[in-house]
């Protein structure tokens, strides 16, 4: 199987579980709605639990939106250059983000050991769960930066577009 077929298998398997949560998200906030305005009751720890998966959302779906190139960019004076610097200061964008990304989550997970014990006040889950969204996200982006990079490396693909 080559790389591009399991990112993209990937991508789609990614987008399906951003499907799923979104759907979560906005089941859980209308039962909350009906529950708390129709019956005066609600379900404990339904809000941290939705706050949870937007988390979750955000974090996976950053990282597919900069796989695709699809981030806030002004591109106006790289468009000006030549195709091939153009391809330059594309694989060192992506290699400057692999680093970034990389940083973050080895720093995230270090914050997760100090404060991921701690239970969340309505849910009584751990904060890990919801804090270990920040290296998952950071993870995925580097993982898809890096296969960007492998992409625009071979000689089909130099063309200078997002893979």
């Amino acid at each position: 199987m080559s790389l591009t077929i399991f990112i993209d298998r990937m991508t789609r398997l990614l987008e399906g579980l951003l499907a799923a949560l979104l759907f979560a998200m906005f089941a859980m906030v209308i039962t909350l709605v009906v529950l708390r305005y129709g019956f005066a009751t609600t379900i404990i720890g339904g809000n941290e639990a939705t706050i949870i998966a937007f988390i979750y959302t955000t974090a996976i779906g950053a990282s597919i939106a900069l796989s695709r190139d699809e981030h806030i960019a002004i591109a106006y004076f790289v468009e000006k250059l030549s195709p091939s610097a153009q391809l330059i200061l594309l694989k060192l964008r992506l290699s400057f983000l692999v680093i970034i990304n990389v940083f973050i989550a080895a720093y995230a997970l270090f914050w997760i050991q100090k404060t991921g014990g701690f239970m969340m006040p309505t849910l009584g889950a751990p904060q890990w769960v919801a804090q270990i969204s920040v290296p998952l996200g950071c993870g995925l982006s580097a993982f898809y930066c890096l296969c960007r990079l492998v992409v625009k490396s071979t000689p089909a693909s130099s063309d200078g577009t997002g893979a």
